[in-house]
């Protein structure tokens, strides 16, 4: 499962992979090899496309303002003042894309729209291509003089505002000199040819620029982070646009449509690379959320299985004296809402001991286990409820039976276990197993206590094994002279 995925704190902390730094690495050469090879080739024009340019800066657009758009999240999140000037960066990068296309000469009008002349464009091409890299310095800068992060979100939003103040500040005057300040420049696009810019030295500055600021990234961070491993793929593309531009010198050129191919991956690496990894990362969540729903079925499997171990006797296996006096204590908390007569039975085996003397302690465990079996078979038409008491006593709940009642079931119990014929040396009650039984049965909204109601059915235990033992006494309510009672046998 995603064995080589690392968690980081922020996108800046996811560390690459393998198969990360590969792929980089093979996308640069791949996009060296084939601009250099275009070199010679780059001034051949082509047939022209006119919807091309517009479709592709629109994509350029799309992808700058949606990585601003993530890296700025991030910056909310860990509050790392760094990821806010990168997401500033690619904010001012869209902006200034957008600005490029509406001032380009033959696409929205002929001369460019918002009051731009035909030098207007070329100069935001060049704010395009050197406001990223200035971005990535200035990037990197903060991230070494700032490295912890901001604590509070009244800083972050205070700071968020200066950042997008000053990113649209820095466009607006990008733009102003593009337009109003690009008289007072040289030339830099003459008859639609940009070999001005090769020849002012902008060009190789840019280039250069680019080159810098892609070597400082290499050095500062390697290529252990997945953020800045694409960045400096961004930068060697742009890099790689700004020399076919350059050297192409005219717009439907091969140079030309190759520098836009390079645009295309600058504007969209550092993009791939974090939708990549918030996939990535909701993979991994999604089998984090089966097994944790999965540990949540088996932990509550466990408890409840604990539960029903810690109600239940571990020899009999039928509930034990804490389940009982759960049980009784229920009933008894509301006399005033208990509308039907309600017993206890408690029932004690015999000469028991006798028997562990003359059989042994694992004959007598297994005679406790048939005669737990035997009560709970016989209550349960009743909807009784049966529990090992302690030793080898045992307790019946009966709920809606009068004295009458409750003798018959009980009188049921004691028979059924003296029909199971085992075997007694040292029974006074002819050689085998049985077992005495003393209840008492409540009158319907009777209030007593847990304490009371077990001292009065142990009291009717005693009369029946001062009785000869191998019989029933049950004593309380009688529903034919509604009254006390007590029948025997």
């Amino acid at each position: 499962m995603h064995s080589d995925f690392k968690v980081g704190s922020q996108i800046t902390d996811i560390p690459s992979n393998r198969n990360q730094r590969r792929l980089a690495v093979l996308l640069a050469l791949f996009i060296s090899a084939l601009s250099v090879a275009a070199l010679p080739f780059g001034t051949k024009i082509l047939p022209s496309f006119e919807p091309f340019l517009p479709i592709l800066i629109s994509w350029f657009i799309f992808g700058d303002l949606l990585t601003a758009f993530i890296l700025f999240s991030q910056f909310r999140a860990s509050g790392v003042p760094s990821l806010l000037v990168i997401s500033c960066t690619y904010l001012y990068i869209g902006i200034i894309t957008a600005l490029h296309i509406l001032t380009f000469p033959g696409v929205f009008s002929e001369e460019g729209m918002l009051g731009a002349n035909n030098q207007s464009a070329g100069w935001l091409w060049i704010f395009w291509h050197g406001g990223f890299p200035a971005g990535i310095l200035i990037y990197l800068y903060v991230g070494i003089r700032y490295p912890q992060p901001l604590e509070s979100k009244k800083d972050i939003s205070f700071y968020t505002a200066i950042g997008l103040f000053l990113t649209f500040l820095s466009a607006f005057l990008s733009f102003e000199f593009a337009t109003d300040g690009a008289d007072h420049m040289p030339r830099i696009i003459d008859v639609g040819s940009y070999r001005s810019i090769l020849d002012l030295g902008i060009g190789p500055v840019l280039g250069g620029l680019n080159l810098l600021v892609m070597a400082l990234v290499l050095l500062r961070f390697r290529t252990r982070s997945v953020l800045h491993l694409w960045i400096a793929i961004a930068l060697l593309a742009l890099f790689l646009d700004t020399l076919l531009t350059v050297f192409a010198g005219t717009r439907y050129s091969l140079g030309w449509y190759l520098a836009r191919v390079n645009s295309v991956i600058s504007a969209t690496v550092v993009l791939c690379s974090a939708v990549s990894e918030v996939n990535r990362l909701f993979i991994r969540l999604s089998d984090q959320h089966k097994q944790l729903l999965e540990s949540g079925r088996k932990l509550e499997k466990a408890n409840e299985e604990l539960l029903r171990l810690s109600s239940l006797d571990g020899l009999t296996e039928i509930p034990n004296r804490r389940r009982l006096d759960e049980i009784i204590s229920w009933e008894l908390v509301f006399p005033e809402e208990r509308q039907t007569p309600l017993s206890l039975l408690i029932l004690d085996v015999d000469c028991f001991k006798a028997y562990n003397d003359h059989y042994g302690h694992l004959g007598g465990d297994h005679v406790l286990k048939k005669i737990a079996r035997t009560i709970s078979a016989e209550v349960k038409p009743y909807f009784g409820f049966a529990a090992r008491y302690g030793g080898e006593e045992f307790a019946v709940l009966l709920s809606g039976l009068d004295v009458q009642g409750t003798f018959a079931v009980a009188e049921r119990i004691r028979t059924a276990v003296e029909r199971l014929e085992i075997m007694h040396a040292g029974s006074a009650s002819g050689g085998k197993v049985t077992i005495s039984i003393g209840g008492h049965c409540l009158a319907p909204f009777q209030g007593v206590d847990q304490d009371e109601l077990i001292y009065l059915a142990d009291q009717c235990l005693y009369e029946a094994k001062d009785a000869g033992r191998n019989c029933c006494i049950i004593k309380g309510w009688s529903r034919e002279s509604g009254g006390m009672r007590s029948v025997g046998s």
